[in-house]
Order: C-alpha cells, then sequence, then structure tokens
C-alpha cells in the first residue's frame, strides 16, 4: 500500500480561533447543551422498549451525574407538531443546573413531529453565541434530516468564526446505512459520532460526549480508497498500548467525510482501518503515528489487492513446500498453495486483500514435516511482501543384509532431541530401496531396524548424526 503518512499546518487564523477560544480559561464552569430528537419516530421500539423512554432514562441518569455548576440547557425538536420543522423549542434554558426542573421538561416530550436537524443546530448557535466559556453541544437524533439545510456547514461555518464549541452526534437506533450527514456534523464541530443501539450503548455515548475537551490536540485525516477511488471504511483509534477505542469515524465516499477528520490530544496512537463494503471486513492498521499539537497527520489508505510472495529453497536449491496465508492470531485459511522445485511456481505469489496474516510453509521434501510461520504481516494496499527460508537437510541411508543377501526390515528414525518417531521406511529386499533412503534434518536420530525376511534375526538400534548437504549411511550386516 502507498500510505502516504505527512504534517500539514492547519490555516493560522482557524488555529488561531480554534485553540484559543474553543476550551475557553482554565476554571471556567463546563457547560453541555443537549439536542433531543422529538421527532414520531422516537416511538420506535429498540428490543421491548420505546426509543424516547429509553432516551429520557439514560439523559436523566446522566443529568444526575453532572457536577454541581454544570450549566445545562436542552434544546428539542419535532415534539410539538407533526409536519412543522420549525418546531424546535428550548426547554431548558443554558445555566447552572436545575436537575428537578431539568427532568421535568425532559420528561414532557411528546415526539411526532419532523427532524430539522439543520434548523435546531442554528436554533441551538443563536443561545450559544454568547457564551464565553466552552461548551460541549450533543445531538441525539434517530434519523437523518428531513427538512432543508445543511448541518455540516453550518457547524463548519460557525467554527471557523469562532464560536466556542465541540459538537459531537449520537446517532440512536438508526437503520440507514448512510450516515455521513451526521458523521459531517460531529467532524465540523470537532466532535465525534457515537452509534448507540440499546441503554448501555447510549449512556456510554453520552458519558463520552459531556467530556471536557482536552487542550493542545491535533488532527488525524484519513482518505480511503480502493484502486484510487473513495471508499467506505471504519475507522478506529487507539492511544498506543492501549485496547480502549479513543476515537472512531466512518469515512462513507463522500468528499464531506472522506478523508475523516478526527480531533485527538497530541501523543502517540494505533489506527484500524476496516473496508467495511469488502467481503471479510480487512482490515489495514498502523501503529506509531504521532499527533502534534496543531497539527494535522494525514493518512492515505488503499484498499487495492496486495502480493505476498515466499520463496522457499533447501540446501540453496529450489524445494517444494506447502504455503498457506491465515488471518493474523487465527486459524483461519484465507488461501494456499505449493512452491514445488519449478521457477514457473517458486516464489508462490499470493494476490489478496489488504490485512494482517500469518504466513505458513511446510516442507514436502523432509522426512520431519518442518515448518515455518511469519505471524503479523501487514499487507497495505498496492503493497508487496517478499518472504524466503531455506530448509537445510541431510541425507540419511539404512541397509541390512545377511551376509550377501538383502534382509527385508522396517527402519523408523527417532530424533534424539524430541523423542519423537520423525519418519519410518521399509528396505525391502530390492537394491532400489536397499539402503533406504531418508532426507532429514541437520541433527543426532536413533534408527531403530527390525528384521522381517529371514525370520529369526534381532532388532538392532543404532544412532547416527545427520549433517547439512551431507549423505551418511550405514548398512547392518547380520
Amino acid at each position: 500500500m502507498k500510505s502516504n503518512l505527512r504534517f500539514c499546518t492547519l490555516p493560522i487564523l482557524l488555529l488561531s480561533l480554534f485553540f484559543q477560544t474553543a476550551f475557553g480559561n482554565p476554571g471556567d464552569p463546563p457547560g453541555v447543551l443537549f439536542i433531543l430528537d422529538g421527532s414520531g419516530s422516537m416511538w420506535q421500539k429498540l428490543g421491548t422498549d420505546h426509543k424516547i423512554a429509553m432516551a429520557k432514562t439514560v439523559m436523566k441518569d446522566l443529568v444526575k451525574k453532572l457536577p454541581d455548576g454544570t450549566r445545562a440547557g436542552l434544546v428539542a425538536y419535532g415534539h410539538n407538531r407533526k409536519s412543522d420543522c420549525n418546531d424546535i423549542e428550548t426547554l431548558v434554558e443554558l445555566k447552572p443546573l436545575d436537575r428537578a426542573a431539568f427532568t421535568a421538561r425532559l420528561d414532557a416530550i411528546n415526539p411526532q413531529g419532523m427532524t430539522p436537524i439543520a434548523l435546531s443546530i442554528s436554533h441551538a448557535l443563536a443561545l450559544i453565541r454568547p457564551e464565553t466559556a466552552p461548551l460541549n453541544v450533543i445531538l441525539v437524533s434517530d434519523g437523518l434530516e428531513t427538512c432543508d439545510g445543511d448541518a455540516c456547514d453550518l457547524v463548519r461555518k460557525a467554527k471557523e468564526a469562532g464560536v466556542k464549541i465541540t459538537l459531537h452526534v449520537i446517532g440512536f437506533g438508526i437503520e440507514e446505512q448512510d450516515l455521513s450527514a451526521l458523521e459531517c456534523i460531529a467532524q465540523a464541530g470537532g466532535g465525534q459520532y457515537f452509534p448507540a443501539n440499546n441503554a448501555e450503548e447510549l449512556t456510554i455515548a453520552l458519558d463520552n460526549a459531556v467530556e471536557e475537551p482536552q487542550t493542545g490536540g491535533g488532527y488525524l485525516s484519513t482518505k480511503v480508497t480502493l484502486d484510487g477511488q473513495p471508499l467506505d471504511a471504519s475507522v478506529r483509534v487507539f492511544k498506543k498500548g492501549e485496547k480502549k477505542e479513543t476515537a472512531f469515524g466512518r469515512t462513507y465516499t463522500g468528499p464531506l467525510t472522506n478523508p475523516r477528520l478526527l480531533q485527538l490530544p497530541a501523543g502517540q496512537y494505533e489506527v484500524a482501518v476496516m473496508a467495511i463494503t469488502m467481503d471479510g471486513g480487512p482490515t489495514q492498521r498502523f501503529s506509531d503515528l504521532t499527533i502534534t499539537a496543531e497539527d494535522t497527520l494525514h493518512q492515505s489508505v488503499d484498499f487495492a489487492q496486495g502480493v505476498i510472495e515466499v520463496l522457499v529453497t533447501r540446501n540453496g536449491e529450489l524445494s517444494d513446500a506447502t504455503v498457506n496465508l491465515f488471518r493474523a492470531g487465527t486459524r483461519e485459511n484465507v488461501t494456499g498453495s505449493r512452491s514445488y522445485k519449478s521457477e514457473k511456481h517458486n516464489p508462490v505469489k499470493f494476490k489478496v486483500l489488504p490485512g494482517v496474516y500469518d504466513v505458513e510453509i511446510g516442507s514436502v521434501e523432509l522426512a520431519n514435516k518442518t515448518k515455518m510461520r511469519w505471524e503479523n504481516q501487514n499487507l497495505s494496499g498496492g503493497g508487496n511482501i517478499q518472504l524466503s527460508h531455506n530448509f537445510e537437510s541431510g541425507i540419511l541411508m539404512v541397509g541390512a543384509k545377511k551376509g550377501d543377501d538383502f534382509v527385508d526390515a522396517t527402519v523408523n528414525v527417532f530424533s534424539k532431541k524430541t523423542g519423537e518417531n520423525v519418519v519410518g521406511g521399509r528396505t525391502y529386499v530390492s537394491d532400489s530401496s536397499n539402503p533406504k533412503s531418508f532426507t532429514l534434518e541437520p541433527g543426532k536420530y536413533r534408527v531403530d531396524i527390525k528384521p522381517l525376511k529371514p525370520a529369526g534375526l534381532s532388532v538392532r538400534s543404532i544412532e547416527v548424526e545427520v549433517k547439512a548437504k551431507e549423505t551418511v549411511e550405514r548398512r547392518e550386516v547380520w
């Protein structure tokens, strides 16, 4: 994959507006303004409970946890009239929290109308403009815009004008597949988009959304393509060494969200980019990404197929082996082949989707059935991974005679190191198989020779050492 990582400075004007005003002064009281969906679709059920009932319960629990002195407000839309895009109301003015009054106004919401997201945000911005303290705006919506307006553009322009907000969007039980319009709002507002499909997920989303914005951050911009065309993908961000997700976004295929811009505190990160619309959800992973204050880290991720090449030799010559690709950390076989001893097949070449693979080869020629494994091979789009391994071997030849006559005997070879029965065979009474030949890894072995014909001959055991590129021959005579 052609992963291009580079830093570029955001426009000075935007930076000065954002970093000097978005977070206010230390000691300013925290503030949060909720915009709650009161449209008719909030009467739909998630599981056994109506969305609106679930949202009220979770929000009331959240209000109980907000610190004393929190400035909190509540705007709702679609809760008074069925077909009115102007049905937007400030239910709780932005002021120090009165939990009882907030809960009472929340309980009174009766969903029935439209989803005027852009107009609701415009309404909220009018409330916010006099504010001097930092403020989180949290939009909870169970659907997409059903009225006129471009909410994403509205938020972007407000931020550029220096309005002091971080805007998060929670998509609550949304059935639509393309949510780029909502993701774009969160992106423009310097916040996150949180999907929530039950009470627990809504609780987690709201808890994250009310956290105070962190200062001194920068941005990660991730452009995802397939053969140069925009590709729908998820972008999951983790602080280096942590398993808990720090930020999440989805690119979709439109220019508003692809590249997907995520605001992050300065630091070291790991990123997993998964192609949502491709079979198997191929994932590309990136580590040691550095986010620097007031800068943007640009990442280009292409999901064009890449190539994994595996060259297999034995004692320096092309060698026959099985070659298999597994999804990293599993035994799920993605594809496989054989190298044979021909330049036509060796190296083995796999053209596969980007992702992280384990590659395993098993020698067909060695009696030991020796395997070699490379783990966590991160193949990027259009990339090429070249692997090679040389198996070392020697030849052990075991013959059995009685005088000048061949003895038909079984031959079993055991590793002195592990005690494992590595290989067995039979000499018969033919010079084509007596002595019996074995191709083995270099090492020390015990060989048990049990005569079958003629009868009455004793079993013998011998010890031998096999060296690379050498032949050792042992003939037992009775």
